[in-house]
């Protein structure tokens, strides 16, 4: 039988405004702030409860960097080399506290290993992260007997597109983004990845029409 699965990618809070974590009293928030990036968490728990409710697959993905990295510069561009975030084990590798994920969720990590200047950078999709048990996407997918796979989360011009590309190019599966559970690090990055990802094959819906979708495959 095949599955629908959803995805988060990287609602981390590294990934958060600052004015959040002020808000919460907690550390780790704004390393690499994605603007509105904390919006998106009422949405994506409404997306991952109904996907857990449907008896569908959940995933999450986290940045899991090492501090020496290629990745990092201190002089970043935004677009090739960043701040420092998300380092393995930190507070901004943290899922965002509020996230509600649903038992049974498979939690996957990546951009672990070191970059090196001039290597080519992996590490912004899911599809090249593993569990801590070292279950990889592509089995995950595999053993769900995935067809359409939805993704959410931050940021799209980067991570949530590079996962919907690998997950669509490398494993042949359709691949879904819910639109506004999403956010960009910048609006003209944000718009020339979509119309990337729409040129590829990837579709695109707003939140109440994948649950409306999900809703009718009970019927």
């Amino acid at each position: 039988m095949t599955q629908t699965v959803f995805g988060l990618i990287d609602v981390q809070c590294g990934f958060m405004p600052p004015a959040e974590g002020v808000r919460l009293g907690l550390p780790g928030f704004g390393e690499l702030p994605v603007t509105e990036g904390a919006v998106v968490v009422p949405l994506v728990n409404q997306l991952m409860a109904s996907a857990a409710a449907h008896g569908f697959g959940v995933f999450t993905s986290q940045d899991w960097h090492p501090r020496a990295s290629a990745h990092f510069a201190e002089s970043p561009n935004y677009t090739t080399t960043w701040p420092v975030h998300c380092v393995a084990g930190s507070a901004g590798a943290a899922l965002h506290p509020d996230l509600v994920v649903p038992a049974g969720t498979t939690a996957f990590v990546k951009g672990m290993e070191v970059l090196l200047d001039g290597a080519d950078d992996t590490s912004y999709s899911a599809w090249n992260g593993a569990t801590h048990a070292g279950q990889t996407l592509a089995s995950y997918l595999a053993a769900q007997q995935a067809q359409t796979v939805y993704l959410a989360g931050l940021a799209l011009d980067y991570c949530v597109a590079h996962t919907a590309l690998d997950i669509l190019t490398r494993g042949g599966y359709a691949v879904v983004i819910i639109e506004e559970a999403t956010r960009s690090v910048a609006a003209h990055t944000g718009a020339q990845m979509r119309d990337r990802l729409a040129n590829a094959g990837v579709s695109f819906c707003s939140a109440a029409d994948a649950l409306a979708i999900w809703q009718q495959r009970d019927r």
